[in-house]
């Protein structure tokens, strides 16, 4: 079918959705301060899903959430917030099944602890006949993160349906692995992990991520193995290394950008949105790697994620123009 100008404004401005459960994460409110420790706390939404709507929102990708809520007052805490991040949460599910789950971290020395509290949580039950076939249907790209696969029966079924949809109707779908290792169950876990890649159009796993799903040691081995499990897309995250962005057989390696880590909370999330934004821009393989490295990089900035360290389409345009990001590009074949 020839596209006429009016069609191809339609298209561009598809939006850009996830499915997920959202959180409301507390925060320390003073330094060193640990999850058995009495003091003030900083509640901030989250989930990441949640996470990845409001990047793609900020970003100018017009996006959208799929998801459930409860009635309770930190559920409507965390949709007004996405709501003023300029989220469409218009299909996002408001029910009385139970209240939205917690999340208290920790900022160690060395690493972030969580301690959840979210089993039974409302945004874990959303169910595969609560989506509306026709609002996925009109998205240029639908994302969800792979814990959810191992929540709840529901949840998995909702996340399955999401898959079936995003195939009939010719939409991209984009996965983050996203493993964690206290949600996931043996053999059982793997295998959805495994389905959930062949199914996917973009995914965005960490080098580390990658290699388990792979089996494989070498950036090259791991991509081309990706890639031939069905993926067109794949972005390997490599923390302050940068980023290793594959397409077509050409691949860009976007080297890390030199700043001080305050909170890596929100970075892959962002960085997965600002993907499915510069895909839908028909961005250059170059031109996509450093947008989606710096978008990554400015969350590490600050602390928090919504509301709080997410950055905007103008920062992140504003910091690549300084040439802080260095890109590299090569050819698939040409990799070890």
């Amino acid at each position: 079918m020839n596209k006429g100008a009016n069609d191809e404004t339609a298209f561009i401005r598809k939006k850009i959705l996830a499915l997920g459960e959202l959180l409301v994460d507390m925060i320390p409110g003073r330094e060193n301060m640990l999850i058995q420790d009495a003091g003030p706390v900083i509640k901030t939404a989250s989930g990441s899903a949640g996470i990845f709507a409001c990047a793609a929102a900020l970003l100018g990708g017009d996006g959208g959430f799929i998801g459930k809520v409860g009635k309770d007052s930190l559920s409507r805490l965390v949709t007004e917030t996405l709501c003023g991040q300029g989220v469409d949460m218009s299909r996002v599910v408001e029910s009385d099944e139970g209240q939205i789950g917690l999340a208290f971290i920790e900022y160690l020395p060395d690493k972030r602890n969580y301690q959840y509290y979210r089993k039974g949580s409302v945004g874990s039950l959303l169910r595969a006949e609560e989506l509306d076939e026709e609002y996925i249907a009109q998205g240029y790209a639908v994302h969800f993160p792979g814990m959810l696969l191992e929540l709840t029966p529901e949840m998995r079924g909702a996340c399955k349906r999401l898959m079936e949809l995003a195939h009939k109707h010719h939409v991209l779908l984009s996965f983050d692995p996203n493993i964690r290792r206290e949600l996931s169950s043996a053999g059982e876990a793997h295998a959805r992990l495994m389905r959930a890649v062949h199914a996917a159009d973009i995914v965005a796993p960490t080098l580390n991520e990658g290699r388990i799903i792979t089996g494989k040691e070498t950036i090259g081995d791991v991509l081309r193995s990706l890639h031939a499990m069905g993926p067109k897309v794949v972005a390997l995250t490599r923390d302050k290394d940068g980023l290793v962005l594959s397409r077509d057989g050409q691949v860009a390696f976007a080297d890390g950008i030199d700043e001080e880590p305050v909170d890596p909370t929100g970075a892959g999330d962002t960085l997965a949105a600002a993907l499915c934004v510069g895909l839908r821009e028909k961005m250059s393989l170059e031109q996509l790697a450093c947008f989606c490295n710096c978008a990554g990089t400015l969350v590490i900035t600050k602390k928090g994620a919504i509301g709080m360290a997410l950055p905007t389409r103008a920062e992140v345009d504003a910091y690549a123009a300084k040439g802080v990001c260095r890109v590299h590009t090569t050819t698939l074949a040409s990799l070890a």
